[in-house]
């Protein structure tokens, strides 16, 4: 019995199937045209950002409202969320560069931890992928340091959309497998 088919049913199978197919062409489709137009791609994220920064502030200062209304200091956070997500609304260009900026420095994290990994795993098969990892992600970061501001247009959509585009395949993949467990379990 494989690993899905022992924790659902045939039919929750068919429905997560139909869903993580759906799911995967969509994230497909999305991150195709942001690789032809990372452009938009990069402006979409920043909106996003804005509106998922003022939307935490909504919950923060609801939150804040209810339960700390006469702290000073408890009405930072959501005031300084709101903020945040007005100027990425407000001044969307300049939010690129800023999350090309954030973007490096998540890069750079990301090859910090995938070096940590690499000689936690040494002993072990594969251990080098993550050493790959690692130097893929500096080199992003070089480049996206080297070009910044002028080429955060290109980065922060690129990335995005190839982020996408392998999550619409994993997804994709999954699908067509859970579709292929239903079929098998009778």
């Amino acid at each position: 019995m494989t690993t899905l088919s022992a924790f659902f049913d045939k039919e929750t199978l068919k429905k997560f199937s139909t869903q993580t197919i759906i799911a995967g062409i969509l994230m497909l489709i999305v991150g195709s045209i942001g690789i032809f137009a990372p452009g938009i791609m990069s402006l979409t994220v920043v909106m996003l950002l804005g509106w998922l920064f003022i939307t935490s502030a909504i919950v923060q200062g609801y939150i804040t409202y209810k339960t700390y209304s006469r702290s000073f200091s408890a009405w930072l956070k959501p005031t300084l969320s709101f903020i945040t997500g007005m100027l990425f609304l407000i001044f969307p260009v300049e939010g690129v560069a800023v999350a090309a900026i954030l973007l490096a420095a998540y890069l750079l994290v990301d090859a910090f931890s995938s070096f940590g990994f690499a000689m936690d795993y040494k002993p072990h098969k594969w251990w080098w992928m993550h050493i790959v990892n690692a130097l893929v992600s500096i080199v992003l970061a070089i480049l996206i340091l080297i070009g910044w501001p002028m080429t955060s247009f290109l980065w922060v959509g690129l990335y995005a959309a190839i982020s996408l585009t392998f999550d619409g395949v994993v997804l994709f993949a999954l699908g067509i497998g859970a579709k292929k467990m239903a079929k098998e379990e009778k």
